[in-house]
């Protein structure tokens, strides 16, 4: 493979790609998520001050006994632009609710393991749609890690539910909601819009006040010339946190809020406004003590927030060399007291020490079960690993080729060559054979940077982006 080749992507990558354009799209203009919270910004608060406006002109109006006509014109103009602000949350809210359910279709599944299977796909195709350190990363990282971080928050949720780890009020009344994976439309439609929803909408929307025109300026700076993606001085990223808090909060109450009820029962209004009241205070809380963490509930959302910041990390000096770090941090974090231990552990067990769609490289055993003198390029395609440093991966390559056909296979530590202990096993193969290798498999393969060690890992984004390769997770192969 000496040419990244361009095709079409597979049904599903084109599925993922249309999700984060809804969400936060390459074009600022685009309608999306984002879009409606710039908007909510800027734009509400000119409505609002019109509508005050209107409302002084009408009680000046009234004051002096003016005309009929003139009284009802300002009425109708305050009701029209009253309407209209309604109707704009409302469609902010359908859009919300909307997004959650895309991102439910694409990594759940009808049984529990099929939606593990599900989240590592859809984990892993984000990470397979980024190429590393390469010119503009970061604001495409900066566009996927919402996504990543609510498929991370529901599958944790999950697992709590699973192993009863749980003892939170609100998450205790859905325990049962792991029937929705044996066929329970009941539990199927309330975990979605009781659970799911407020979990997936505090993820996607947990940095959105950074959107404010306040953040913006200590971002870009006055006249949009600086990079956001600078390091901040102490006191800029305590402004920026404190914005962000407000502005966020802020979001969730006033430009989301509850949704309207369409029925005409009493008491089906009634049930729905506990329902929605219920789920929005629970959204609200998780995101308050995500930002302040008085209660630990905040954790849920704290923990993939800070293994995403490694994942697909923003910063100048980003290294995929760096990502085996995001289960480090947590570790020691955990470790230290800066996190709930049992839910740190609960994490870690779910994503091990590779992300999905990690290269690894390693060593292939022949068919004695004898290490060869050789590598070969592996994808990690599953979550849960029995051992966190020994990923479950899909086999790529064979005899130095990539292959389509290739089976799945747990890497074991002793041959991966991400660990510097495995890579002195190859180096009697001599620089030129690994050049050999490594330019039949590497794109990009540059023969100065060559030592005589072979690669820790690879960059996988020029195989996937051939639509052949893209099938990483069926499972009826050989």
């Amino acid at each position: 493979m000496n040419k990244k080749i361009e095709s079409p992507d597979n049904m599903y990558t084109q599925q993922v790609k249309k999700l984060i354009e809804q969400v936060a799209p390459s074009d600022s203009r685009a309608a999306s998520l984002y879009t409606d919270a710039k908007n909510f910004y800027s734009l509400t608060p000119s409505l609002l001050g019109h509508i005050r406006e209107l409302k002084l002109q009408l009680d000046s109006a009234l004051e002096r006994e003016a005309a009929a006509a003139d009284v009802s014109e300002l009425q109708r103009q305050i009701e029209q632009s009253k309407q209209k602000l309604e109707e704009e949350r409302l469609a902010r809210i359908a859009r919300v609710n909307q997004v959650c359910r895309e991102v439910i279709a694409l990594c759940e599944g009808n049984t529990y393991e099929e939606t593990q299977h599900q989240s590592a796909r859809f984990l892993g195709t984000l990470m397979l749609l980024t190429q590393g350190p390469v010119t503009g990363f970061a604001r495409l990282h900066q566009r996927f890690k919402p996504l990543y971080k609510a498929v991370l928050l529901l599958r944790l949720v999950d697992k709590l539910m699973k192993d009863e780890a749980t003892s939170h009020p609100y998450l205790v009344l859905y325990r049962p909601s792991l029937s929705r994976m044996n066929g329970d439309k009941y539990w199927q439609d309330k975990w979605e819009k009781e659970l799911a929803i407020p979990l997936i909408s505090c993820a996607l929307l947990q940095d959105i006040g950074l959107l404010h025109n306040d953040a913006q300026t200590i971002l870009l700076g006055e006249n949009r010339e600086l990079n956001e993606f600078r390091l901040l001085d102490e006191n800029h990223r305590k402004q920026l946190l404190k914005l962000n808090y407000v502005h966020t909060m802020s979001y969730l109450k006033r430009g989301l809020g509850m949704p309207a009820f369409s029925g005409s029962s009493t008491e089906e209004k009634h049930r729905f406004t506990q329902i929605h009241a219920a789920a929005n205070q629970f959204r609200e809380r998780l995101m308050q003590d995500a930002f302040v963490s008085k209660s630990g509930l905040g954790e849920l959302l704290k923990i993939p927030q800070i293994y995403v910041s490694i994942i697909l990390s923003t910063k100048h000096d980003y290294n995929r060399k760096e990502l085996a770090k995001g289960y480090l941090l947590i570790e020691q974090l955990a470790k230290k007291g800066g996190l709930n231990a049992k839910l740190a552990e609960a994490f870690m067990q779910i994503v091990g020490f590779f992300p999905q769609g990690f290269g690894v490289t390693f060593i292939p055993k022949n068919e004695r079960g004898e290490e060869k003198k050789q590598f070969e390029y592996a994808i990690v395609n599953q979550l849960n690993p029995k051992n966190p440093a020994e990923p479950h991966c899909r086999i790529v390559s064979r005899n130095l080729n990539f292959v389509i056909s290739g089976g799945d296979e747990v890497i074991e530590r002793s041959r991966n060559l991400f660990f510097p202990a495995n890579q002195k096993k190859l180096m009697s193969i001599g620089r030129d054979r690994i050049a050999e290798i490594m330019s039949q498999l590497q794109s990009n393969f540059n023969s100065e940077s060559i030592d005589e060690l072979a690669p820790q890992l690879w960059e996988p984004s020029d195989y996937f982006a051939n639509r052949k390769h893209q099938n990483l997770w069926k499972r009826d192969v050989p």
